[in-house]
């Protein structure tokens, strides 16, 4: 088409391979050289050199080296841009509105820009292009190594005022059919725009490349198109999204991924919104800037909600397959290292996102590292319960639904939480502890004994004879022996002293049961027997008092006194005293021989007269 800009540009391209230098010849330096930026002079001979080449290039049709010169370009001035395509369009319009300016200046004559020679004597530290504000200021590492003469960067900053003031200028003479190439080039489609995309656009009547707010006409027809495109996407994920959560009745963990697939349609489209406002239709100038800042901005925040939805979706996964109590230490800890896992990901991002906007990272992680500090301090109790709850779920000294002892406190576990612990206790009230506090205590767990001990000290009366007692004793032997709910080992009873009234007889053993409640049972049936034996040995239990005989009383039943002398006495003549110990065969002959539970209670399936008569 004669009178497409496309076709002009073209056109001064495939000129420009025969125009004359601008200030010198390119310089046959080695491909991997670095720009010369040695000088003034360097600087200006470098850029100029760098941009026809980029222009002669990419008339050539070698995409890749137009890129090269490019960025080799806007090595010469102090702005530096994202590592991505709009940060590239971004350096590419900067260099081509430097060098519009530059052809349309009366610029000196070579040996009049201080070059190397000058830089050496004088060290030179900025100079300013006669009759304007552009400066080329010196720049050098830390320690005072030259890094080369570049466009400063508050020259940079003007820019797009000084281009406005002096493009309506021709361009010198021997430059003419430079004139205008930033224009024509903010109309063309992107540089990765497919070729049939960039024939269609070649076709389209002048009116097409009409400026509209800075933007060729074609372009916002473009833009409007896949943002309907866009609508479109988005209207499908949410239809999927819909799908999914109408199959929850039968299926309830598809209804979970409903949002995440609604996430990531809404990326999807995001992204092919930016690779056409980008790529294809290539925006310019401030509509470039916000719009590829809105839409990266937008698609990190998505891709941030997304992972935050994953990790949670996997934390409630995991929780489900180790069937984990929603109060529990271990749920609530899966749960916090997800939302970590999440932040730290989320982080990752937020620096990416930072990386692709152009914002500096590292004055940022300096600033939040100060910040953090203060926050610390500021957080640190709560930090030092959550660092406790760790404990408590890697030690593990009490869990949900356990009975414990903690400090001079009893009760049973409800919850343990990222901040405290939370008791129920035997009045019925709930105790709230903090981590760090809780964890610092004693903690006697009466839930994981794997039996009750069963101890006592029984006070006989100073009138019992020593084979009372010792039949007293062999009883009691028995009783622990026979009992199916005391273990054999150790079961000891032990005529442990004198008291101030009373002979004093200790009983040892445990019983095979954790349950307190059962064992309060066994405790009693216990105590009825002793109580029982004491009394069938014809003594009783002491007590306390004095006792003043103002007139003969009864006393001990002679009979029984003499019936437990005579048992006594025939197991001492046949070499049968359980002492210190029953002989360990009659120990086994005895072994839960007793009725459990005794006879006469309801638990007891023993048919007899008593209970017949009953019925």
């Amino acid at each position: 088409m004669p009178g497409s800009p496309l076709r002009s540009v073209f056109v001064l391209c495939c000129a420009l391979l025969a125009a004359v230098p601008l200030i010198g010849h390119a310089q046959n330096a080695h491909p991997l050289a670095p720009p010369d930026l040695s000088s003034p002079r360097a600087t200006i001979e470098t850029f100029m050199t760098e941009v026809r080449s980029a222009i002669d290039t990419y008339g050539a049709g070698d995409v890749e080296q137009m890129r090269r010169h490019v960025e080799r370009a806007y090595q010469a001035y102090d702005t530096e841009y994202p590592a991505t395509e709009s940060g590239f369009l971004q350096g590419a319009l900067s260099s081509l509105r430097l060098f519009e300016v530059l052809i349309r200046l009366d610029l000196p004559p070579l040996d009049e820009i201080p070059g190397a020679e000058e830089v050496a004597e004088t060290e030179l530290f900025a100079w300013t292009i006669p009759n304007t504000e552009i400066t080329i200021e010196r720049r050098e590492t830390e320690q005072g190594a030259l890094i080369g003469y570049r466009v400063s960067e508050s020259s940079m900053e003007r820019l797009p005022k000084f281009y406005l003031q002096i493009k309506d200028l021709p361009p010198q003479p021997q430059f003419a059919r430079y004139g205008g190439v930033l224009e024509r080039f903010q109309k063309r489609p992107g540089l990765s725009a497919p070729a049939f995309f960039v024939s269609a656009v070649s076709a389209l009547p002048p009116v097409a490349f009409a400026s509209v707010a800075g933007e060729a006409l074609w372009k916002w027809v473009t833009l409007v198109k896949a943002l309907l495109v866009v609508a479109g996407i988005f209207y499908l994920g949410y239809r999927l999204a819909g799908l999914l959560e109408g199959g929850s009745e039968t299926r309830p963990e598809r209804a979970v991924w409903a949002r995440p697939l609604m996430l990531v349609f809404v990326i999807a489209g995001l992204g092919f919104l930016q690779y056409v406002a980008v790529d294809i239709i290539q925006l310019t100038g401030t509509q470039l800037a916000v719009s590829a800042a809105l839409i990266v901005t937008l698609m990190h925040g998505a891709v941030i909600w997304l992972l935050f939805l994953i990790t949670q979706r996997a934390a409630d996964s995991v929780i489900r397959i180790r069937d984990m109590g929603v109060q529990q230490l271990e749920a609530q800890l899966v749960r916090l290292v997800s939302k970590i896992v999440g932040v730290l990901l989320a982080l990752l991002v937020v620096v990416h996102l930072a990386d692709q906007i152009g914002i500096p990272i590292a004055p940022l992680i300096a600033g939040l590292g100060v910040g953090g500090l203060a926050v610390a301090l500021a957080v640190r109790p709560t930090l030092e319960n959550v660092v406790a709850g760790f404990v408590l779920f890697a030690d593990q000294p009490v869990k949900v639904g356990e009975f414990c002892m903690f400090g001079d406190k009893l009760g049973t576990v409800e919850t343990i939480g990222l901040r405290s612990v939370q008791i129920r206790g035997l009045d019925r009230t709930v105790i709230s502890l903090p981590n760090a506090e809780f964890s610092m205590m004693q903690i006697t767990n009466f839930s994981r004994r794997d039996s009750n001990l069963f101890h006592i000290t029984l006070g006989l009366r100073y009138e019992t004879t020593s084979d009372q007692l010792r039949l007293v004793l062999a009883r009691l032997r028995e009783l622990l022996i026979r009992h199916p709910m005391v273990s054999m080992d150790p079961a000891r009873v032990r005529f442990a002293g004198y008291g101030d009234f009373s002979l004093n007889v200790e009983l040892f053993a445990f019983v095979n049961t954790r349950d307190w409640g059962e064992f309060l049972a066994v405790q009693e049936d216990l105590n009825l027997r002793i109580k029982d034996i004491v009394e069938g040995c014809g003594t009783g239990f002491a007590f306390p008092s004095q006792t003043l005989y103002m007139e003969r009383g009864q006393g001990l039943v002679p009979a029984e006194v003499e019936k437990a002398e005579g048992l006594v006495e025939r197991w001492r003549q046949e070499n049968r005293l359980p002492f210190p110990e029953h002989e360990t065969g009659f120990r086994f002959e005895l072994a839960n021989t007793l009725d459990w539970p005794p006879k006469g209670t309801p638990g007891n399936r023993q048919e007899g007269p008593v209970r017949q008569a009953a019925e």
